[in-house]
């Protein structure tokens, strides 16, 4: 079944809230001052959820689409900025509620990949005066951005787990074993940027994981797995690749643009709510987890 615009908006609502309501109180998070009066937070969540899946790169789209088109479902519209201001000081609400969602699906195998932040246009990386302190330039199939590289950690139907953000510069690996930190007993997958005997050989005697990176044709020959298990790994393996171009395509995630790092991190953690949240309903609806772009017609 797929859902149009109006039941994908009250859908989100109800997931949103009532997970709201499960791990948040109306004094937990603001001990002193008024308490929202125009839009409740979990209003807000679903607008910035719903504004992601369609698209919107901008909080500004967001906000003026809902306004114009759906007062009627959100009658207590505050000004342009009040919201933005709110919907930025949910960053960890929004990121709790991510946790507590991705926990209700179990993980017997993982998937680690990268994915590059462009923090503004590569000709005008020099002139720039933004993420002087923290970004760096980076390598993407050949070719140099300037930004981050968001490290992203999923499961076998393609839920995002885990994640964090590294300058373009460093090397994957250096990130692999915070994203497996908390994975034990099952299979890990990444591709060859992630292969180092040691690193494999610790996560096994530590935490039982069973971590395989792509291989060569040469390597396949040596390698203890039969033939059957590494074609059915490489394939599970390419569920990253699904997400990834996911996030791109759809949530624009490779250019996620702000003028500080504290914004950038509200963004990402925006788009990948909004991406698990598809997910998890898809899960409920008994559809294919990641067919995430039929599910509003």
């Amino acid at each position: 079944p797929k859902m149009n615009v109006l039941d994908f908006i009250v859908r989100v609502y109800v997931t949103v809230d009532d997970f709201y309501k499960k791990m948040f109180t109306p004094r937990s998070l603001r001990k002193r001052g008024m308490l929202p009066k125009a839009l409740s937070d979990s209003e807000v969540i679903t607008m910035e959820v719903v504004g992601e899946y369609l698209g919107f790169d901008k909080d500004i789209d967001i906000y003026k689409y809902f306004k114009n088109h759906w007062s009627e479902l959100f009658p207590n519209m505050p000004s342009r900025t009040t919201f933005l201001r709110q919907a930025a000081n949910l960053w960890n609400v929004k990121e709790k509620i991510w946790e507590e969602i991705s926990s209700q699906v179990n993980s017997w195998l993982v998937i680690i990949d990268s994915i590059p932040i462009e923090v503004c246009k590569f000709v005008r990386a020099k002139r720039s005066r933004l993420f002087k302190e923290t970004a760096e330039y980076g390598k993407w199939f050949g070719q140099t951005f300037y930004g981050y590289r968001l490290h992203i950690k999923i499961n076998q139907i393609g839920m995002i787990k885990k994640y964090c953000l590294g300058p373009g510069n460093e090397h994957d690996i250096q990130y692999a074993r915070y994203l497996l930190s908390d994975d034990y007993v099952g299979w890990g997958l990444g591709d060859r940027g992630y292969r180092s005997e040691e690193m494999r050989k610790e996560l096994w005697d530590e935490q039982r994981l069973y971590f395989h990176t792509s291989l060569r044709r040469i390597d396949k020959k040596k390698s203890e797995l039969p033939k059957e298990t590494i074609k059915m790994l490489s394939g599970k393996r390419r569920l990253i690749e699904t997400v990834g171009g996911q996030l791109e395509e759809q949530f624009n995630i490779k250019r996620t643009y702000a003028r500080d790092l504290w914004h950038l991190m509200s963004r990402i953690i925006r788009k990948i709510l909004a991406h698990t949240i598809a997910v998890f309903l898809n899960l409920t609806l008994k559809r294919d987890p990641l067919k995430i772009k039929s599910l509003v017609e």
